[in-house]
């Protein structure tokens, strides 16, 4: 998505450290785009036979969770579709500013190890904003009584607009007439403001989900299922993760009368993207694998309102955390640039919202997703606005 920067001297010297600097950038981008909160494609209205009144009846009080799952099911050949809407805002990745961050690019070896020109550095301020907007169609339909199959088809447009202000620090090559690092060849440009923005709509990638009740108590029941992404979205324009995914869970819930508490719990295995490599070679790498989990319950609070809240949470198993260190020049100046550890990423999210249903079938979904803790790249607060409706 992204262009190079007009700069036209000495440019490939620094492309490796560019990489380096911002490569993990799109691994983050990549890992968030495996873990979208996508709204449950279950329906609100869930049914059984009863055999009593020769005909199907509702089985759960509340029209059911938003982000999450409950282990009951929609019922024999019932169908239900609609779409839901969202709109992220990423403004965070651990604990960086993406509207203000430092970046240090160093030049690349070259066949002289005492080359004066490797002592030189580019120091940057950048600024990114970078937005997505996932409007997601979804289908489910009831195999039997106890097993659903679900589509989820997420329409996504993309937007980044980068910023930066670079400075050429000429430490090794000050007293060199040739001026080999400048922004304007054969003037003394040390310094430059550079923008770029660039928008992207499509496909995202498309999510198969099949679930069923494995047992029911009295008041209770288990569901296992599970989720298979295809990597139907273009990753170069972030509209995908360039990955497949296979995401095995397991629902618990319990229907207390207005009160449904659920419980969700799953690991996600992810699949090889460039995102995760090197977009500049083509050379692939594993996204990180997450374990996922949610608590929370839905609460009937009339026959035509459903009030849902949610604890949401995942653990990115051996992802990059980015922090900004100190770098000494061999003169001894210092400068602040970008360092990306691996390890493990936390994640923690509330979601609070409310089902409508204002006629028949039809449920209006209004949701907001909000920040608690955590680092990876973020965003605040991510409202929600869906429609459905059970034929």
């Amino acid at each position: 998505m992204p262009k190079r920067l007009d700069i036209t001297v000495h440019l490939a010297h620094f492309d490796s450290s560019f990489q380096a600097n911002f490569g993990p950038l799109n691994s983050a981008v990549a890992s968030q785009l495996t873990s979208l909160p996508i709204p449950s494609p279950a329906s609100g209205f869930t049914y059984s036979f009863d055999d009593d009144l020769g005909t199907y009846t509702r089985t759960a009080t509340s029209f059911g969770p938003i982000l999450s799952e409950r282990a009951e099911t929609i019922g024999k050949e019932q169908f239900s579709f609609g779409f839901t809407t969202q709109h992220f805002g990423f403004d965070k990745m651990d604990n960086l500013e993406l509207s203000s961050f430092p970046a240090l690019f160093q030049h690349s070896p070259t066949v002289d190890p005492d080359s004066p020109f490797l002592k030189d550095l580019i120091s940057a301020q950048n600024s990114i904003d970078f937005r997505i907007t996932q409007t997601t169609a979804f289908f489910s339909y009831g195999l039997t009584d106890a097993l659903d199959v679900s589509v989820a088809l997420p329409f996504t447009s993309t937007q980044l607009d980068a910023r930066t202000e670079l400075t050429i620090n000429r430490i090794g090559t000050a007293d060199d007439p040739t001026l080999p690092h400048t922004f304007q060849s054969g003037q003394n440009v040390a310094s430059g403001r550079f923008s770029n923005g660039s928008s992207a709509s499509g496909i995202g990638d498309v999510i198969f989900r099949i679930k069923g009740t494995a047992t029911r108590w009295e008041k209770a029941a288990l569901a296992l299922g599970a989720d298979v992404r295809l990597p139907t979205g273009d990753e170069l324009n972030f509209l995908g993760s360039g990955a497949a995914g296979f995401r095995p869970f397991a629902v618990v819930s319990s229907n207390l009368g207005r009160v449904s508490p659920h419980a969700n719990f799953g690991f996600q295995f992810n699949g090889e993207s460039i995102l995760a490599g090197d977009v500049l070679t083509g050379v692939k790498a594993a996204l990180p694998n997450q374990f996922t989990y949610s608590f929370g319950a839905d609460i009937g609070v009339s026959q035509k309102m459903t009030f849902a809240a949610d604890l949401l949470g995942r653990r990115l198993v051996d992802a990059n955390t980015v922090r900004v260190q100190n770098f000494s020049a061999t003169d001894g100046t210092v400068f602040p640039m970008l360092a990306f550890e691996p390890g493990g990423v936390n994640q923690t999210d509330a979601s609070v919202g409310f089902k409508v249903n204002p006629v028949g079938t039809v449920l209006v979904t209004f949701n907001v997703l909000m920040r608690v803790g955590g680092g990876g790249l973020r965003a605040d607060i991510v409202p929600l606005f869906g429609i459905s409706m059970t034929p």
